[in-house]
């Protein structure tokens, strides 16, 4: 799979951290968690506030691609995601929600230096399956694409359902000390946006899985209440 880098990359910005990074900031950290959010759960939360606490981040913007590169697009509408996760981050002001054209992690990082002060500090959020995924990509040449990505951002990889081991692939080797480990709270294991929608579906309650708010949506919306594919997650 070869990546799509043709096109430039677009991102827009849906809800501003109020008290996130401004346009003279010199020395800000942003983590990024991108997802499909298909919907927001509180295990995404949970994972950009230990992150944000952990690495000492100044914002940490979710992000939603229109095209995911390893998923099909199921599920709620693009304008229902991002209206839920406005509604759950309401309460951190330092948490910003966007939209991206792409998905891949390096034309996210080309897309943001457009939106963000040249001298902030990018860290991806990502769970551990996730953090393979980016590492062993189909790149048309592996090494120059985590050459430049490593240039542009680190990783931050959360430790869930499985500890985090670095592909034994020689040319990741140089890279290792911007590879990050973060632990998560074991709660957040059993918690998965999959789960979450065959709840719905089962007529189950999901008020310890989502934010009040986000729940609320749901019902209102009457999202998910057929079963959807287990692919997402």
């Amino acid at each position: 799979m070869t990546a799509p880098l043709s096109a430039e990359p677009q991102i827009e910005i849906v809800r501003k951290a109020p008290a996130g990074i401004g346009p003279r900031c010199r020395t800000a950290r942003l983590g990024v968690l991108g997802g499909t959010f298909n919907p927001i759960t509180n295990a995404h939360l949970g994972l950009a506030r230990e992150a944000e606490r952990a690495f000492q981040l100044h914002e940490v913007l979710l992000l939603l691609p229109r095209i995911p590169p390893h998923k099909a697009l199921l599920g709620a509408p693009l304008s229902d995601r991002l209206a839920m996760m406005k509604l759950a981050v309401e309460e951190y002001p330092t948490f910003s929600v966007g939209w991206a054209s792409h998905g891949l992690f390096l034309d996210i990082a080309r897309g943001l230096v457009r939106i963000y002060p040249p001298s902030t500090a990018l860290f991806f959020l990502t769970g551990r399956d996730a953090a393979e995924r980016v590492l062993t990509w189909d790149y048309d040449d592996p090494q120059a694409a985590l050459a430049e990505m490593f240039s542009r951002f680190e990783l931050i990889v959360a430790n869930r359902e499985g500890e985090f081991r670095l592909p034994p692939r020689p040319e990741l080797l140089p890279y290792r000390s911007k590879i990050h480990q973060l632990h998560l709270p074991p709660q957040y294991d059993p918690i998965s946006a999959t789960r979450v929608r065959e709840r719905v579906a089962r007529g189950e309650p999901i008020g310890e899985w989502v934010p009040p708010r986000v729940a609320a949506y749901i019902a209102q919306r009457g999202l998910y209440r057929e079963e959807a594919p287990r692919e997402q997650r």
